[in-house]
Formats: C-alpha cells, structure tokens, sequence
C-alpha cells in the first residue's frame, strides 16, 4: 500500500485535495478515470490490487466470524480484486465455495492468492464488468469498498442487480468504514470520505443510508454490525 502511495504522491497534497474540491473529480493518475485506467493498464490495475491486498486481509480475517453463513454454498466476491475477503469467509465456513468477480487483469491476481492460499478446489475466478455482465451463480453477494466508490443512484443500481440475481433466501453483504446515522462521525469515516473524493466518485455512507438502500430493493432482516476498527458489515435477505 506504500508503493502505491508513493506512486500517486501528488494526490495527497492540498493542492490535489483543492483541485478535487473545485472540479469535483477524481485526482489519481493525473485525473483519468481509475477503473477505466485499470481496465486500460494491466500493470497499473495489478499493482493496485495488489495494494489492497495487504491491508484488506485484516479485516477479512474478522467480519466472518460476524455473519452466519452456515446454510450458503458459494460466495460471489463482487469487484472481489485478490480475492482477500472470500479467502477470509473460506477459513471460517468451510461449507463455502467463493468465486472473484472483477475486471480480467484482476483477476489474475486474484488466481495468484487462490494458488498461494491452496484454495484451488473451493475458490476461482470470473472476469466480468459489475455493470455490463451477467453475476455468475451465488447465493451469498459480499462487496466490501466497492459502495464507496460510487454516488447513491449506482450503489442502488448495484443493490437490484444483486436482489435480481440471488435466490430466494439469498444473503447480500456490504463491508464498509460507515458514518453514524447523524453524520457526526466517526473521523476514519470523514477521513476516508476525503480519499474517495480524491480517488472515484462516491462517498462514505451511513449504516442508515446504506440499510435504505438494500430495504428499498426488496431485501429483509437488515442489519448493521460493527466488526472491527471502524469497519461494518449490512446484511440483508431477499425473501
């Protein structure tokens, strides 16, 4: 995650921070695109991938532990980039299989870790777009920082597309750093809100934000549950 700081250093600087207040726009790579680079520069979205790696695999470690998926078959690790967090529910449910869904040079990162984590037999990878393709089969959908990086109208477009694809009984799970519902704080909340700004389009959002979203969509038993360090996991069910 170093590298990758060090490789983008000009969007830590206030004058980044100015130029994406005022333009209201993405400031990494000199103001491309950042998934649209990704899909353009295969080295630049590995090493990407590769930087979130090595600071999602604490948390992936935890949230299963949060979440019974006792009764599921196969988690659908949605922009799943190495593939960290279903790794993590792996360990934990060995009653899981999980498949990476993210852009085609992720997910060959994604198979370097299914290799190095021996998971070969319970664990692939499926390259496709999370707005142009079809979600393979699953009844568990997890997407951890993927609502963050988009405005509310996508996370909503994200939220059908996932009620529409599950079965009956189906879990959809978001992993998040949330605002409380008053949007007072807390300060990784705000602070992490200021690198999306620098970063994509989206935002921070409430467990209350986020729990509308899911209700809106037609899923039940919503819950918020803190996990560790900031970090939240909202459930839902589709009926």
């Amino acid at each position: 995650m170093l590298d990758l700081i060090s490789e983008n250093d000009f969007v830590t600087s206030p004058k980044a921070l100015k130029q994406a207040v005022l333009t209201n726009s993405s400031q990494t790579y000199g103001g491309e695109d950042v998934f649209k680079s990704h899909e353009e520069q295969v080295e630049r979205a590995q090493r990407f991938t590769r930087g979130m790696h090595s600071i999602s695999m604490t948390p992936a470690l935890i949230w299963p532990s949060q979440v019974d998926l006792s009764q599921n078959r196969c988690l659908l690790d949605v922009g799943g980039g190495s593939g960290a967090h279903a790794i993590g529910a792996l360990r934990r449910w060995q009653n899981l299989h999980a498949i990476v869904f993210d852009i085609a040079p992720v997910c060959e990162v994604a198979d370097e870790f299914i290799k190095k984590y021996r998971l070969e037999a319970r664990m692939s990878s499926i390259p496709g777009s999370l707005w142009d393709s079809q979600y393979p089969i699953a009844d568990v959908h997890f997407y951890s920082q993927i609502y963050h990086d988009w405005p509310i109208e996508k996370c909503r477009f994200l939220t059908r597309k996932s009620f529409d694809s599950l079965p009956s009984g189906g879990k959809i799970i978001i992993h998040e750093v949330l605002y409380n519902d008053d949007k007072t704080g807390p300060f990784r909340a705000a602070s992490a809100s200021v690198s999306m700004l620098l970063w994509t389009e989206g935002r921070q959002y409430s467990g209350k934000e986020l729990t509308d979203v899911l209700r809106e969509a037609g899923f039940i038993n919503i819950k918020v549950l803190p996990t560790s360090n900031n970090w939240s996991v909202i459930c839902g069910q589709k009926p």
